[in-house]
């Protein structure tokens, strides 16, 4: 039986969309992002984009193979979707990158044809396994084995292709980079990192950022070097 819980018990503020225009709303699956902190696909396809006007006509959709996300189709209308996730919809030659704005709530923003093609993927640990790999492992579940531990650090932010996970580039969590800030009271805000504060503590440490921005850093994801390399979103759009 497919799940749904009350749409009053659903992160809609997060979602971005009225929390009481449907009694239910969808229960959205375990999967590679946080149940707080992603979106059900069906919430895009019906409440967000407004491709449909009912879950049925946004599951018909989602049914019929026309919705990819990294790459790959999705057929699954309670499959997570978060931060830096690309969908797209090849029929309309549609793609979007699913960011945060100012307000915590996640948006769908358009980008343009070919940068559909590769996303960014925060390395939040590595691990030494069998035959002497390293594997790291991404924020959004993601992860692949090298024979070099030294090749990125925990922090660091790769640029990969999708679905094929090949390398494009990489950005340093290091100062002078630019980062977004994707949680706590800064969401959604950029800024160049000035310095990164180590707490001999049992706190997290601190990451400060330009324009008095200071963030712990599990809420610091890199974006680019001297500039972002993505479109960020402004209160107000999709």
């Amino acid at each position: 039986m497919e799940k749904h819980s009350k749409r009053y018990q659903a992160p809609t503020k997060i979602w971005g969309i009225p929390s009481k225009e449907h009694f239910w709303a969808p229960k959205t699956k375990s999967g590679a992002h946080p149940i707080d902190r992603s979106v059900p696909l069906l919430i895009i396809i019906r409440d967000i984009l407004k491709y449909a006007n009912s879950a049925r006509e946004a599951k018909m959709i989602i049914g019929e193979r026309k919705i990819m996300i990294d790459g790959k189709v999705c057929t699954d209308a309670n499959t997570p979707v978060g931060l830096m996730d690309v969908l797209s919809i090849p029929d309309l030659s549609e793609h979007y990158r699913v960011l945060f704005d100012q307000t915590a709530r996640i948006r769908i923003v358009p980008v343009a044809e070919g940068t559909e093609k590769w996303k960014l993927c925060r390395i939040e640990n590595k691990t030494t396994i069998k035959n002497g790999l390293t594997q790291y492992n991404l924020h959004d579940g993601r992860n692949f084995s090298l024979d070099d531990e030294k090749a990125y650090r925990t922090k660091d932010v790769l640029q990969i292709e999708v679905p094929s996970q090949n390398i494009i580039s990489a950005y340093g969590f290091k100062e002078g980079n630019i980062a977004l800030v994707t949680g706590g009271k800064h969401i959604g805000e950029i800024g160049k990192i000035k310095s990164y504060e180590i707490v001999r503590s049992s706190k997290p440490n601190l990451v400060h950022l330009e324009g008095g921005i200071s963030t712990v850093d599990d809420y610091v994801f890199i974006l680019g070097d001297d500039k972002p390399v993505i479109n960020i979103p402004e209160v107000g759009i999709i």
